[in-house]
């Protein structure tokens, strides 16, 4: 169904009622134009099994693309909705004819919803016995791509042990059980190809029913920190008011990392699955959802350069507090990804996007900003040749004075030689920190911006 149109019912109606004459003419089979479309189906099914005397197999591929493409119209997506539930009802009336009927889509919708005659559907999703079906185990990827693997620790100098490693961190992680974890086929194939880490899954991982739904309600939370869910939270039961753990899961940007049973059913702990879509999570959604930070730096773009240039970053440490204490509390993590996650943002705003690096190639391999231990690493190049280095670091000690981690940010810089592959003309440094404070009622943040210049 992926190729169809759904901007209306009535173009729903029509590409189902190609889709079923198509076949029908490919097996040389006459369907009366002037029934319903349901009928029309099941005469399809009831014709195709007379003809050759077995029973049919029905693969639906994107079964829910009709829904998704509408989910931000309630009025259309109830009467797509209505008009599936009538055109799957005749598999149930077809069933006789029917050797196996395969389903798949993104969203898991009830059965109630659209399935209600199909009572013996059986739901894969969180079936241990299919849990390895849709990707690569380890053991698989070691047995048929050794060689590829083998090729990329020759070419970049590092171990075979250490490829693994990366390529687990990259692209590893998915889980329907909390056992089995599998690598994206699509990324790993890319990557082979390619020999190159890069974000393949965004290309196409990032359904566009997202971002419809979460710019009305966006909660970060729902993304950066482990979830508990148990099974019934992942079906979404009211079509025009969708949760956003079940879609975010649906969606592959939550898997499961656990499964336990407890005293109130099994429960599922749910995180995300990989560093490649950590980084999709940090382009997708903070560029859709953050856009006043975009606009604010933007305006004051200009002048904020010409300070760090000139070796002052009180502007920019000023803009930055701005905006942290600014986003809902509803949003705020108490960790320093999240900060990151923002800081990079804010950075990009200011017209970076382009020049803005996740990772660098250093002597020693690429250093990976959202997978660092703590210490991030963001190099950007202006029309001049600017090079700035950035370094953040957070906590929530009392003991330690946000000065404290600012200096603590500049000379990590300086002890790990991230500047060494520039040269050092035009070459600016900054440290940030940022200390979260406790309050009677929630908390407040104080930022320390440090720069120096290195030529």
């Amino acid at each position: 169904m992926s190729d169809f149109e759904n901007s209306t019912i009535e173009e729903l109606k029509r590409d189902l009622e190609d889709a079923i004459e198509t076949i029908a003419d490919l097996n040389h089979i006459s369907i009366n134009k002037n029934i319903s479309l349901k009928r029309k189906f099941s005469t399809l099914i009831r014709n195709l099994s007379d003809s050759t005397n077995k029973r049919v197999v029905v693969l639906i591929d994107e079964y829910d693309k009709p829904l998704l493409d509408n989910i931000d119209n309630e009025r259309i997506t109830i009467d797509i909705q209505k008009e599936l539930r009538k055109f799957y009802g005749a598999l149930k009336s077809s069933s006789s004819y029917l050797k196996l009927v395969f389903i798949t889509g993104i969203s898991k919708f009830t059965k109630a919803s659209i399935f209600s005659d199909l009572n013996n559907l059986k739901d894969l999703t969180l079936n241990r016995d299919y849990s390895t079906i849709c990707g690569y185990t380890y053991n698989e990827l070691e047995k048929y791509f050794e060689k590829f693997i083998s090729h990329y620790a020759n070419t970049t100098n590092i171990s075979y042990e250490e490829t693994i490693k990366k390529i687990k961190g990259y692209y590893d992680g998915y889980s329907w059980d909390g056992d089995n974890f599998l690598y994206n086929p699509y990324s790993i194939m890319n990557f082979f190809d390619d020999m190159e880490f890069k974000n393949y899954w965004f290309e196409t991982g990032t359904p566009n029913f997202l971002v419809k739904i979460f710019k009305e309600n966006f909660n970060m939370n729902d993304v950066y920190n482990p979830i508990i869910k148990f099974e019934d939270d992942f079906a979404i039961f009211d079509i025009t008011n969708l949760g956003q753990i079940p879609l975010l899961f649906q969606a592959g940007y939550l898997t499961i990392s656990k499964k336990e049973l407890g005293y109130d059913g099994i429960r599922y702990t749910l995180k995300i699955p990989n560093f490649e879509v950590e980084k999709s999570i940090t382009k997708n959604l903070f560029d859709n959802f953050y856009g006043k930070v975009e606009n604010n730096f933007r305006k004051n773009r200009n002048e904020i350069l010409d300070q760090i240039k000139e070796g002052n970053c009180e502007l920019l440490g000023k803009y930055l507090k701005k905006e942290i204490i600014s986003i809902d509390y509803h949003l705020k993590i108490r960790n320093w990804k999240y900060y990151q996650s923002i800081i990079l943002f804010a950075m990009k705003a200011l017209n970076f996007n382009s020049e803005t690096k996740s990772e660098v190639a250093m002597f020693s391999g690429r250093m990976d900003i959202a997978i660092e231990d703590e210490n991030t690493y963001y190099p950007f190049n202006d029309a001049k040749g600017h090079v700035i280095i950035m370094e953040v670091k957070y906590t929530r000690q009392d003991k330690i004075s946000v000065e404290n981690l600012a200096d603590k940010a500049i000379n990590q810089i300086k002890y790990k030689g991230y500047y060494e592959k520039y040269d050092k003309e035009n070459l600016i440094i900054v440290g940030l920190g940022i200390k979260e404070i406790e309050l009677n009622v929630g908390s407040k943040i104080d930022l320390k911006c440090i720069i120096e210049k290195m030529n």
